[in-house]
């Protein structure tokens, strides 16, 4: 009994492996979509919290509602003064079916890091072309408008 264990214990710890990595993939959880709008809006004062004091008196704008092939996506960024994306959100995006909703899922806070990071040049999430392609829209339309 314990050759047999041992011939395939090389075995289950490959299959155990594979199953940790692909699960791995499958996880991130988003907040649900908030009411569809149209054109960019600004809709408030804010305080970022971000260290930087452009963005203590960063204004919330809306940007445009743009059409993909899976669904509609439009953003919502904290915009500084000088044209600083301080922060931004998918407040709407495509959530019809479950493969939607997991890609977004996993996507939406990675392109929202970004956004942070490089602003309206993010590098996007291989895998949810039309959300990051959505989303850059969206944003950029933000900035069009300043």
């Amino acid at each position: 009994m314990a050759g047999f264990i041992r011939s395939i214990a090389p075995g289950v710890a490959l299959g155990g492996i594979a199953l940790g990595l692909v699960a791995g993939f499958d996880k991130a959880l988003h907040p649900g979509p908030a009411a569809a709008g149209g054109h960019p809006t600004e809709t408030s004062e804010t305080t970022a919290g971000a260290a930087d004091t452009t963005c203590d008196t960063a204004r919330t704008v809306t940007g445009d509602l743009v059409q993909t092939r899976w669904g509609p996506v439009q953003v919502e960024a904290a915009v500084a003064g000088d044209g600083t994306i301080c922060d931004s959100q998918a407040v709407v995006y495509p959530d019809g079916d479950g493969e939607s909703v997991a890609i977004n899922s996993r996507a939406l806070p990675i392109i929202e890091r970004q956004v942070a990071q490089q602003g309206v040049e993010f590098d996007g999430v291989s895998g949810a072309t039309y959300t990051t392609e959505g989303y850059r829209m969206s944003l950029q339309s933000i900035l069009d408008q300043l």
